[in-house]
C-alpha cells in the first residue's frame, strides 16, 4: 500500500468497446479532466499499444509496465488513432488508494481481535469461530478496492476468494452461537446448507467469468442478494439474542458491538450504494468521497474495545505470553549468532568442508536448551512485571504443598478459603460435597457456626444439577449465564445453579469419582478468571482432594477402631454368656467349643444343671453372622434357660420359646436349635430339634443320626410349629457318645471351596469313640482347621459332645 503504490495516468483501460473487442492493446475511456491524460492531449476511444516502448497482453501487464515508474515521471505512450500510431508524453502520478486502506484495516482489525479472543480461550467454540471468521475477513476484505493485479498476485486472489466465500457462512455461525446458541430442529442442517450454497455459488461464479462471461452480470447480482441475505441474517440472530438476554452485565458488552455493527453498517451500505452512483473506478475519484467508508472500522473497533473495557477476555495473560515469546526469541537468536561465531571458527580449523556438523550442533544446543529458557522466561516476566500474581501463586503452590498433611476438614476449607482470599482477594468460597460421609464429617466438626462458615445441607436438586455439570467433563466450569443457558440439563437445574451466584467450579476428584466442588465468586476486580488461575485453582483442588480423602480416611480409620474395640466387648460378654466351667452332673461328662466367624456370632451352646440326675444340653444357630445374629442369640439363650426352668421336656421348652419369638422375630431371621434332656435315674435322653443339624450318637459300637421333624423357631405360629416338631427318647448306657453341633462345622469349606462333610466327622468319632469328650473335640477341631487351611472361616462353628460314663 506505502511502498508499491499504484501509479496513474488519470485514465481508464478497457478490451471492449461499443461491442468491439482488442486483439492487441486497450481502449482508453474515462479521460479524467484536467488530468495527465487530459494534458497530454489523449482521447476518448484512442488504443493504447505499448508504454515506453513495452507491449503488454492484458490489463495487468500493462498495469505492472505503469506501476515500475515514480510520481513526475516523463513516459511515452504509443496510442492508434484513427489507424495512425502516435506517440504521446505524459508525467504519471502515483496515488492512494483509500478504499483498499479502509478495508485492508478492516480485515487486520478483525485478525487481531479474532487472535486475541482465540489465544486466550482456545478450546471454546464461540472462541474458535470468531478466530476463524477473523482470519476469513484478513483474507476477503484486504484486496477490496484493488482493480488490476499482476500475475505474481495469484496466491493472493486465492486467498481473496477464499477468504469471500468462508467469511459470511462464519458470520452467521457465528452469531447463531453467540452470545446465545440458538437451537433449533434442524441447526445442523442449516449450518451445512449455508456453506455449501456458498461454496456452490463461488464455483458457478468462477465457472461463468471463465466459459459464459455474457452472463457475469447476472452471476455477480446474485451473489451480491446471498452476500446480503447471510450479512442480514447473522444480524438478525445477533440482535434476537441480544434481546433474549435479561443480565445487563452481558448486556453492556454487547450493545457497544450492536452499536460497532450499525455504524459499519452504514460504512458497508454507503461502499455498497456509491458504485451505482458514481461509475468509476476508485482511483479516479476524488478520495474525500470515500472516506465514509471508513466507518466499516467501528464494527472490529467495537469488539476491541467491548473486550478490554468489560475485561472479557484476561488480556494480560496474552501481554505476558508476548513478552516470555519476546525474551525467548531475544535468546534463541542470540545464542545462535554467538555459537554460528564459536562453532565455526572451532570447525573451520578442523574440518573445514564439513559445515554440516555446524547446523547439528545448533539444532541440539537450541532444542535442549528451549525448555529451561522458557521457564526461567516466565519467571523473569512474572517477578518483573506481574509481581502480584508471581506472589500469590508462589503462596497458593506453597500452601497446596502443605494440604496433604491436614487432616481435618473444616481446617483444610477455613485454610483454602484464608488463602484465596490473601493472594487472589476472592471473598466467596463454598465447597460443596456430593459424598454425604464429607456432609456428616463436616458437620461434627462445625459444632458452631458463624455467618461466615457454616454447613447447610441444599434440596435433592442441587447436589442432581451439579453433579449433571462434570457427567461428561472434568474441565472447571465458568457459570456466566450465557453458559448456564447453553446448557442441555432440564430447566430446574439451571435456576438451581443461577440462584447459588458461583462465578467459578473446580470439580473435586479423587481418581474418576466426582466428591464435591470448590465455587468461587466474582473476583473483586471484575476481571474473569484467566486459565492461569484455573491452573492454580485445579492445582489447589487436587491437593484438597487428597486431603479431603485423607481426613475422610482417618475419620474412618478412628471409627473402626472404636467399633471394633466395641466389638471387643461385646465379643467378652458373648463368651462370658456361654458356660465357662460347665456345671456337670455325675455320670455324665461334658466338652463345649465355639468359635465365630466374626468377632461376635451368632451360635451357642449351653449346659445346664437341672438336678443331680437331669441335666439339659442345647445347642443353636441364628441365621446370619456378625451383631444382629447375636443379639438374637443372647435374647435366645435367655429365653430358653428361663423355660428351662418351667417346663420338663426339651419339647415343651421349644414350643414356649417358639410362641414368645415368633412375632418379634424379624421375617428374615429364624434360629435352629437342638435340646437333649439326659436323665441318669431313668437311663433315658430325650431330644428334639427345631431344625438344627441332625445329632451323632454311638450305641452299641454303631454310629447313628437322629433325624427327628422339627422346624427352625420363628418360622411359624403356633400350630404349624408344633404339628412339626417331634421328640425322640433314646435308652442310654456307659461309653455312649452323643455329638451336637452346628452347621459351620460340617459346613467349613477349603479354597477349592470343597465342604468338610459329615462322612469326615463320623469316621473321627468313631476312631476316637473310646477317648475323653475333650479329646474327640480336640481331634475334630485340628481336622477342621487342616482341611480348611488358609481359608476364612465362613460360619460360626459350635461343638458339644457328652458321653456317659459309670457313677463314682
Amino acid at each position: 500500500m506505502f511502498t508499491e503504490r499504484m501509479t496513474s495516468d488519470d485514465c481508464l483501460w478497457v478490451p471492449e468497446l461499443n461491442g468491439n473487442k482488442l486483439n492487441e492493446g486497450l481502449y482508453i475511456v474515462q479521460i479524467l479532466p484536467g488530468g495527465v491524460s487530459d494534458i497530454a492531449g489523449i482521447k476518448e476511444g484512442d488504443i493504447l499499444i505499448a508504454i515506453n516502448g513495452n507491449k503488454f497482453k492484458s490489463i495487468n501487464e500493462a498495469q505492472e509496465i505503469l506501476n515500475g515508474f515514480e510520481s513526475n515521471d516523463l513516459i511515452e505512450y504509443t496510442i492508434i488513432r484513427d489507424n495512425t500510431i502516435i506517440k504521446k508524453d505524459l508525467r504519471v502520478l502515483k496515488i492512494f488508494n483509500i478504499v483498499f486502506l479502509i478495508f485492508s484495516l478492516l480485515g487486520f482489525g478483525f485478525l487481531v481481535i479474532s487472535f486475541l479472543v482465540g489465544y486466550s480461550k482456545p478450546k471454546e467454540l464461540t472462541s474458535q469461530l470468531f478466530f476463524f471468521l477473523g482470519c476469513s475477513a484478513a483474507m476477503g476484505f484486504s484486496m477490496i478496492g484493488i482493480t488490476s493485479l499482476g500475475s505474481s498476485l495469484n496466491i493472493l486472489v486465492f486467498n481473496f476468494i477464499m477468504g469471500q466465500l468462508l467469511f459470511y457462512p462464519l458470520f452467521v455461525h457465528f452469531f447463531i452461537t453467540y452470545p446465545i446458541k440458538l437451537e433449533f430442529r434442524y441447526r445442523k442442517y442449516f449450518l451445512i446448507a449455508i456453506y455449501t450454497v456458498i461454496m456452490i455459488l463461488g464455483m458457478v461464479r468462477f465457472y461463468t467469468a471463465r466459459v459464459f462471461p455474457q452472463f457475469s452480470d447476472i452471476s455477480n447480482s446474485i451473489a451480491t442478494a446471498i452476500v446480503v441475505i447471510y450479512i442480514s441474517l447473522g444480524i438478525t440472530f445477533f440482535i434476537n439474542s441480544y434481546f433474549k438476554l435479561k443480565n445487563e452485565n452481558l448486556k453492556k458488552p454487547l450493545r457497544i458491538i450492536l452499536y460497532g455493527f450499525l455504524i459499519g453498517g452504514i460504512g458497508f451500505l454507503y461502499s455498497f450504494l456509491i458504485p451505482f452512483f458514481i461509475k468509476k473506478p476508485n482511483f479516479l475519484v476524488q478520495t474525500w468521497i470515500y472516506l465514509p467508508c471508513a466507518l466499516v472500522l467501528f464494527i472490529p473497533v467495537s469488539f476491541g474495545f467491548s473486550i478490554f473495557k468489560y475485561r472479557i477476555l484476561d488480556t494480560e495473560f496474552i501481554v505476558k505470553k508476548g513478552l516470555v515469546f519476546g525474551i525467548i526469541t531475544a535468546f534463541i537468536v542470540g545464542i545462535y549468532l554467538l555459537l554460528v561465531l564459536v562453532l565455526n571458527s572451532i570447525l573451520s580449523q578442523f574440518m573445514p568442508e564439513n559445515k554440516q556438523l555446524l547446523t547439528i550442533a545448533l539444532i541440539v544446543i537450541v532444542t535442549f536448551s528451549f525448555d529451561f529458557v522458557n521457564k526461567k522466561a516466565k519467571e523473569f516476566v512474572d517477578k518483573q512485571f506481574y509481581r502480584e500474581r508471581y506472589n500469590y501463586r508462589k503462596s497458593l503452590l506453597e500452601f497446596s504443598e502443605e494440604l496433604p498433611y491436614l487432616d481435618n476438614i473444616r481446617q483444610i476449607i477455613d485454610k483454602i478459603g484464608t488463602s484465596v482470599k490473601e493472594t487472589m482477594g476472592i471473598d466467596h468460597l463454598n465447597v460443596w460435597f456430593k459424598d454425604d460421609d464429607y456432609q456428616k464429617i463436616l458437620q461434627n466438626e462445625y459444632e458452631t457456626t458463624s455467618d461466615n462458615a457454616k454447613v447447610v445441607h441444599k434440596e435433592a436438586n442441587f447436589d442432581e444439577a451439579f453433579t449433571s455439570l462434570f457427567k461428561n467433563s472434568k474441565d472447571p466450569k465458568i457459570l456466566n449465564d450465557l453458559y448456564i443457558q447453553e446448557l442441555k440439563i432440564p430447566a430446574v437445574y439451571k435456576e438451581v445453579i443461577k440462584k447459588e451466584n458461583f462465578a467459578l467450579l473446580i470439580p473435586i476428584f479423587i481418581k474418576d469419582n466426582l466428591i464435591g466442588t470448590m465455587n468461587f465468586g466474582e473476583k473483586p476486580s471484575g476481571k474473569s478468571y484467566s486459565e492461569e488461575d484455573i491452573d492454580l485453582l485445579k492445582t489447589l483442588a487436587s491437593q484438597a482432594a487428597i486431603a479431603f480423602e485423607n481426613s475422610r480416611l482417618q475419620k474412618e480409620k478412628i471409627s473402626k477402631q472404636k467399633i471394633e474395640e466395641e466389638l471387643q466387648i461385646a465379643r467378652k460378654i458373648q463368651m462370658g454368656l456361654l458356660p465357662q466351667s460347665i456345671n456337670s452332673i455325675d455320670g455324665i461328662e461334658v466338652s463345649g467349643f465355639y468359635n465365630p466367624a466374626k468377632i461376635i456370632g451368632g451360635d451357642f451352646y449351653d449346659v445346664i444343671k437341672i438336678s443331680e440326675s437331669k441335666m439339659l444340653v442345647i445347642v443353636a444357630d441364628v441365621s446370619g453372622k456378625g451383631i444382629p445374629a447375636a443379639l438374637y442369640m443372647s435374647k435366645v439363650q435367655a429365653m430358653i434357660q428361663f423355660a428351662a426352668s418351667i417346663f420338663q421336656s426339651p419339647k415343651d421348652i421349644l414350643i414356649e420359646v417358639n410362641k414368645q419369638i415368633h412375632n418379634r422375630l424379624d421375617k428374615r431371621s429364624f434360629i435352629t436349635t437342638i435340646i437333649a434332656l439326659f436323665d441318669l435315674e431313668k437311663m433315658k435322653v430325650k431330644i428334639c430339634r427345631a431344625g438344627h443339624n441332625p445329632a451323632i450318637y454311638s450305641i452299641n459300637g454303631k454310629l447313628h443320626f437322629l433325624k427327628s421333624k422339627g422346624m427352625g423357631l420363628g418360622l411359624e405360629g403356633e400350630k404349624i410349629f408344633d404339628e412339626n416338631l417331634e421328640e425322640s427318647e433314646l435308652d442310654i448306657s456307659n461309653d455312649n457318645v452323643f455329638v451336637f453341633y452346628s452347621d459351620g462345622l460340617t459346613e467349613a469349606m477349603n479354597k477349592n471351596r470343597e465342604e468338610f462333610g459329615t462322612d469326615k466327622m463320623m469316621d473321627i468319632i468313631d476312631i476316637n469313640r473310646q477317648n475323653s469328650c475333650s479329646l474327640i473335640q480336640k481331634e475334630i477341631i485340628n481336622s477342621v482347621d487342616n482341611f480348611r487351611g488358609n481359608a476364612e472361616q465362613n460360619d460360626d462353628i459350635t461343638l458339644v459332645i457328652t458321653k456317659i460314663k459309670s457313677k463314682q
